[in-house]
């Protein structure tokens, strides 16, 4: 091609783009931007590292290494997840006191339950995204992850899994056809002194939140339990520790814990009853992060397609019966009759509480 032809294909090409923008627009994708918003913002450096600050019990170590691992891969990039272990009421304080003192966030993307992203939403102090807009045609489940929470929460969080309350078993000691069916069959006398359930009352503080349980229901259904010599401990993993150790052949924990360790090859595996306790645990940016754009990013993967690295590396998946999730499949397979119990509002949340309230007196003998 002569010079002459050249400069006028540059022309065109150039008043083409000037006619069009949005044609050219259009070749980059939401991810694209949300990187080079990053760059410009110097949240990513020429060698594209960077960092993500991550404030969550879970996960940590290893297994925050992995999904970091992952996360880089698929975009190419060079960024450090850096957790901070810490609880979700620990965090929606240090939030709170960070911005009455006027000061900006510490952290970039928090692992919440609907009642502290409730009372962070009320504060003002939770990002606001457009995702289903921005990311829905790279991560189509991200309409999903927006709209399965309650109508006040989307956009300000995405989905990332349940906490699932169920019994843990000894397989060594208990046959399948042996296993309680329903709740109440822990009172049995034949369980006695062999069943370790949580301090904190879980499941049945949730349960109270529900009108086909109610608190009367719900209390009196704990107290028949603990009064079946019931070993108390402090906390779901407590429980599934005091399975392994083989000092409760039955046990009230979460599905996570059984399956962590079941996985170290302990002869523990679970089933769950009537009545399905649905803890959704949902990702969430801090108004003002440090690195908003990386923060989005990590999020919206994570909980689309980095979600099935988040369920290898700690058991904790999603319940729902239309997800591709080891959850979800295997309470279909154990074929219980029974709707999820969602604890997605304040309102039920507030219920469990008082009545937690009243069953951590019962269990401490009071």
């Amino acid at each position: 091609m002569c010079r002459k032809h050249g400069v006028l294909l540059l022309a065109v090409l150039g008043m083409l783009g000037g006619m069009f923008p949005e044609t050219l627009q259009a070749a980059e994708t939401g991810t694209q931007r949300i990187v080079e918003m990053a760059i410009k913002a110097g949240e990513l450096d020429g060698a594209r590292k960077g960092e993500v600050r991550y404030w969550s019990n879970s996960p940590t170590g290893k297994e925050l290494a992995e999904i970091e691992k992952a996360f880089n891969k698929r975009f190419g990039l060079n960024v450090e997840v850096r957790g901070l272990p810490i609880s979700a009421v620990d965090v929606v304080n240090r939030l709170i006191v960070s911005a009455q003192a006027g000061q900006p966030a510490d952290g970039d993307v928090m692992l919440l339950s609907p009642a502290s992203l409730y009372l962070l939403h009320q504060k003002r102090l939770l990002e606001d995204y457009s995702w289903t807009e921005i990311l829905g045609k790279e991560f189509p489940d991200i309409k999903k992850r927006v709209n399965r929470l309650a109508p006040e929460f989307r956009n300000k969080g995405l989905e990332l899994y349940h906490l699932v309350y169920g019994i843990g078993y000894r397989t060594d000691r208990v046959k399948k056809d042996e296993l309680p069916k329903v709740w109440s069959d822990l009172a049995d006398p034949k369980w006695a002194g062999r069943v370790a359930i949580p301090n904190s009352g879980a499941p049945f503080s949730y349960l109270a939140a529900f009108p086909t349980w109610g608190e009367k229901k719900a209390v009196e259904l704990a107290k028949s339990i603990k009064g079946n010599r019931a070993i108390t401990v402090k906390g779901s993993p407590a429980v599934a520790a005091t399975l392994e150790s083989g000092e409760a052949t039955l046990g009230i924990t979460t599905v996570g814990n059984v399956e962590f360790s079941k996985n170290k090859g302990v002869p523990i595996d679970w089933t769950i009853v009537p009545g399905i306790v649905v803890n959704p645990k949902n990702l969430a940016v801090t108004k003002a992060a440090p690195h908003v754009n990386l923060a989005r990013l990590f999020i919206a993967w994570l909980s689309t397609e980095g979600r099935p690295v988040y369920e290898r590396v700690t058991w904790d998946g999603l319940a729902w019966p239309d997800e591709d999730s080891f959850l979800s499949k295997h309470i279909k397979q154990l074929a219980v009759r029974s709707d999820l119990l969602v604890m997605d509002t304040y309102e039920k949340d507030e219920i469990a509480q008082k009545t937690w309230q009243k069953l951590s007196k019962i269990y401490m003998g009071q």
